[in-house]
C-alpha cells in the first residue's frame, strides 16, 4: 500500500513500463515511414505513378509503354527491363515547375492528349548516346548491311552528314518513320513506317 501511495505522489519517478512503451510505439512508427517511404521510393519508378500523379498529361505515354507496339522506341526499352526515369531523369526542378504547370492546367497539350515538348529535344544524339545508354559507335556497327532493292545500306552512317537526329526515325511513344526511304527503297524493321510507303 506504501509503494502505491509513493507512485501517485508528485516527483515520484514514473514507473519505467511506460517509458519502454514510449520507445517500442516510437519505433513502430519509424518503421512504418521507413516502409512507407521505400514503397514510395519503389513505386516512384514505375510509370504508373507518372499516370497516377499527373493523370491526362502522361495516359497516353504510359499507354504506349505497355502497348507492346514494335514501331515504338518506348516498347524495345521496356522490354529491356527500363521505365521513364531511365531516359526522363528526375531534375527536382523540372518536377516542381511541371507540378505547377499541371496544378494551373498550363500543360501544353495536342489534341490528342498527349504533350507538347518545350523545345527541349529527347531524342538529340547528345541524349541517346549519353554514358550509360547507347554507343553511337556500336550502334552504326550493328546496323551494316541494312538491305533494300538491291542494296547494302547503314541508316546511321548516313551520307547526310549527321543532319539527322536519332528522333527523326526513332519515335519514343509514335511509330517510327525510316526517313532513309524518302531516297531509298529499304526493308523497313517491323511496325515501322516509311515517307514513300505506298
Amino acid at each position: 500500500m506504501a509503494e502505491e501511495n509513493n507512485a501517485s505522489q508528485p516527483g515520484a519517478p514514473a514507473p519505467k513500463r511506460k517509458a519502454k512503451r514510449g520507445w517500442i510505439v516510437g519505433g513502430v512508427i519509424a518503421a512504418v515511414i521507413v516502409v512507407a517511404g521505400a514503397g514510395f521510393w519503389v513505386w516512384h519508378e514505375t510509370p504508373s505513378f507518372c499516370n497516377s500523379i499527373c493523370h491526362s498529361p502522361m495516359d497516353a505515354y504510359v499507354d504506349t509503354y505497355y502497348s507492346g507496339d514494335k514501331g515504338m522506341l518506348v516498347t524495345a526499352h521496356a522490354e529491356a527491363g527500363n521505365n521513364c526515369l531511365s531516359c526522363h531523369e528526375p531534375i527536382i526542378t523540372e518536377q516542381v515547375g511541371e507540378a505547377m504547370k499541371w496544378v494551373a492546367d498550363d500543360y501544353p497539350m495536342t489534341q490528342d492528349g498527349t504533350r507538347l515538348a518545350d523545345g527541349a529535344d529527347m531524342a538529340s544524339e547528345e541524349f541517346c548516346a549519353k554514358s550509360g545508354c547507347h554507343n553511337m559507335d556500336d550502334v552504326v556497327a550493328a546496323t551494316w548491311g541494312f538491305e533494300g532493292n538491291d542494296e547494302k545500306y547503314n541508316p546511321h552512317s548516313s551520307h547526310q552528314d549527321l543532319a539527322l537526329e536519332c528522333g527523326d526515325c526513332h519515335k519514343a511513344h509514335e511509330t517510327s518513320v525510316l526517313m532513309c526511304n524518302q531516297c531509298h527503297n529499304l526493308n523497313m524493321p517491323e511496325g515501322w513506317e516509311a515517307p514513300n510507303a505506298a
